[in-house]
């Protein structure tokens, strides 16, 4: 697989995300009835001003739609990754699945481990049960956010096998690929794709924007046009939301967003973006200890949106370095170990013998 350019400003997006669902975390682990009040109530059942003030703060913070524009960013790059590579099937599928193991195992097991031996410490063994059914992705009972790494496994095949479909017969091909694959995960059970069948979409979204369907589009969306996206991915839901942080990510992957594109090439933002993977897994353990202590304050219960957000600046400042660290010293070298194991030459001698 040739080397990848390396799109900043998805990065930078990236890295806004994952700052997002630090936020949404830490405000949610203030009150945790604002879930059900607030995030999934509509509009006309808000109690007062200070919902309706948390309403907007969770829908320009949400977690949720971090989520969501993450697995679009997977697709596309996935997608792109994979039209480099004009290799033999069986190459680029075993290339493509050892790569993607690589990326992201090697963070999530270190993170489980560290969680574990900081719940020894506190006082809280973690059965080893638990441990393996977190790192196997069946169920999260130690690290709750880890379920997107579920969505992100499952999505390898239901990629690469799209591609397949693409590779044979371009968007004809993809899209009855991907017909199939759905009316499977439909109709079929399949435990550890559960979740992934609500997320399907997301990953249809973000591989169609490599293509050239993505970049005709591409074509049409002047700058100005990023800012009725943005208010339409942070304000609306399903449909709409979908579409729109696909034109998002559309614009971003083909510079046509002007300053936005811009302010998230700055270095900061693709600092954020540089550590994201792992800021994402390490927030959990941060904003759980942190929560629950700032919630022993009694101001805390009739402030929830000002202390969750002043404890998301802690937050965010005590999980920059532990992700920094998880960066350079787990992620970066299980990336080069799965590059060297999937080297032409490598696979040469594999399939000499």
């Amino acid at each position: 697989m040739c080397a990848a350019y390396r799109n900043i400003q998805l990065d930078g997006l990236r890295g806004i995300a994952a700052l997002n669902v630090a936020i949404f975390h830490t405000i949610l682990g203030m009150d945790e009835s604002l879930i059900q009040r607030v995030v999934y109530g509509k509009f006309s059942e808000l109690n007062g001003p200070y919902d309706w003030l948390a309403k907007i703060v969770l829908k320009v913070f949400s977690g949720e739609t971090a989520v969501f524009i993450f697995f679009v960013l997977s697709g596309a790059v996935l997608f792109q990754n994979l039209m480099r590579d004009r290799s033999p099937p069986v190459v680029t599928a075993s290339r493509f699945i050892v790569r993607r193991t690589f990326r992201i195992y090697p963070a999530l097991i270190a993170c489980l481990l560290f969680m574990t031996a900081v719940s020894a410490f506190m006082g809280h063994p973690i059965i080893l049960t638990n441990l393996l059914i977190n790192a196997f992705l069946f169920d999260f009972p130690i690290n709750g956010v880890t379920w997107t790494l579920n969505v992100e496994m499952v999505g390898v095949a239901f990629v690469l096998l799209a591609y397949f479909g693409y590779r044979v017969a371009g968007l004809i091909g993809l899209g009855v690929v991907v017909t199939g694959i759905w009316l499977f995960l439909k109709f079929a059970g399949m435990p550890i794709a559960l979740t992934f069948k609500y997320f399907w979409f997301y990953f249809v979204v973000g591989m169609i924007i490599p293509t050239g369907a993505g970049s005709s589009v591409a074509k049409f969306l002047p700058a100005w046009s990023i800012i009725p996206i943005m208010l339409t991915v942070i304000f609306f839901k399903s449909t709409l939301q979908q579409i729109a942080i696909g034109l998002l990510v559309t614009m971003l992957f083909y510079d046509r967003a002007g300053r936005f594109g811009s302010w998230l090439s700055a270095s900061w933002s693709q600092f954020l973006g540089r550590i994201s993977y792992s800021f994402y897994l390490y927030n959990f353990v941060v904003f759980v200890n942190l929560c629950a202590y700032v919630k022993s304050f009694t101001w805390v219960a009739n402030h929830p949106i000002e202390a969750g957000l002043l404890a998301s600046v802690v937050t965010v400042m005590a999980t920059i370095p532990l992700a920094y660290l998880s960066m350079r010293y787990v992620e970066m070298p299980g990336i080069a170990l799965g590059r060297q194991l999937t080297s032409r030459s490598e696979l040469t001698k594999v399939q000499a013998t």
